[in-house]
């Protein structure tokens, strides 16, 4: 496999007006004030459904939101979808609780672009100084933004936006991909969401999360990349099928929601150990998936995780 897929993660960086408070898990909730922000500055009609409206290709909000593609650009596994997955991840640090900012205070979010998206870094950056203006949670309380970093994977942070003007293009870079170790053990940062007539009894399907995770970086690869993914997807599920879990401590909630989701899911926590032995073509979908994370809600901060090598 040979993934080049461009990513550039963005550090938006704000001082509070209001005191601030930022729930453990705030994605979801940055991801509801900066859709709002995004469609109040891209959309002319509000009437109209963006499957309705005759803009929805040329539309930032569509692109980035909704990821509404020409027809024709569907390819492979894209074919089977009505939409593409969307390109804009919140990939913000997760807290121990809620924290507060006090007026004044300076605190941060993080979005990741994935391929061609970092060309809208400019409405991004706009959405987000409307979000500020919008205000942040039931009190709304507003903040200012005061500049951008773009970071990694595996860049240094560099100063993009500050002061209002922007300072850089962006540069979105490919992940490098260190070699597969024997074992490793994956930890979910935030909630890995399944359907709430998810049945548990029979144990964790990480199979059917390793697909998933192939899944989610082909379904990404061609439509913001222009580039095709030649994989062996066959070869591949049944890999998945035969993959070893060594041990493991996942916890289930049984109905987990946020403000605004009408739907429940099952809400999976916790980690497991897996050995590579025979499963090695597996670990770059894994590596670069860390950034990605597993659907679904990924674009809200859901089922992100984090690899740690156990035996090299």
């Amino acid at each position: 496999m040979a993934v080049r897929l461009p990513l550039a993660e963005y550090r938006f960086v704000f001082r509070a007006i209001d005191a601030v408070t930022v729930p453990a898990l705030a994605d979801p909730l940055w991801y509801s004030v900066f859709g709002l922000a995004l469609r109040q500055l891209s959309c002319t009609d509000n009437r109209r459904s963006c499957l309705e409206c005759p803009l929805r290709f040329r539309c930032d909000f569509a692109f980035l939101i909704r990821g509404m593609h020409q027809p024709g650009e569907k390819n492979g596994i894209t074919r089977q979808m009505h939409t593409i997955p969307t390109p804009l991840i919140f990939h913000s640090r997760v807290q121990d609780a809620a924290t507060t900012f006090p007026e004044g205070a300076m605190f941060s979010a993080r979005i990741l672009l994935v391929g061609d998206a970092s060309n809208r870094l400019t409405s991004v950056v706009r959405a987000m100084v409307l979000a500020g203006n919008l205000g942040l949670g039931r009190k709304r309380s507003r903040f200012t933004l005061v500049e951008v970093l773009q970071s990694g994977p595996d860049r240094p942070e560099r100063l993009v936006m500050s002061g209002g003007r922007m300072l850089a293009n962006p540069m979105p870079g490919r992940t490098v991909v260190p070699p597969p170790p024997r074992i490793f053990r994956l930890l979910f940062d935030t909630p890995y969401l399944l359907p709430a007539s998810t049945d548990l009894r029979e144990g964790f399907d990480g199979a059917r999360m390793l697909m998933q995770v192939v899944r989610r970086i082909s379904a990404l690869h061609e439509p913001y990349t222009g580039l095709p993914l030649e994989a062996d997807f066959g070869r591949l599920k049944r890999l998945a099928a035969a993959a070893s879990f060594l041990d493991g401590d996942l916890q289930a909630e049984e109905k987990y929601s946020y403000a605004g989701n009408r739907k429940y899911f099952l809400a999976i926590r916790g980690w497991f150990s897996m050995s590579l032995s025979g499963l090695q073509d597996f670990w770059p979908w894994l590596y670069i998936g860390q950034w990605l994370h597993v659907p679904k809600q990924a674009s809200k901060g859901f089922g992100r995780y984090r690899l740690q090598v156990l035996d090299a």
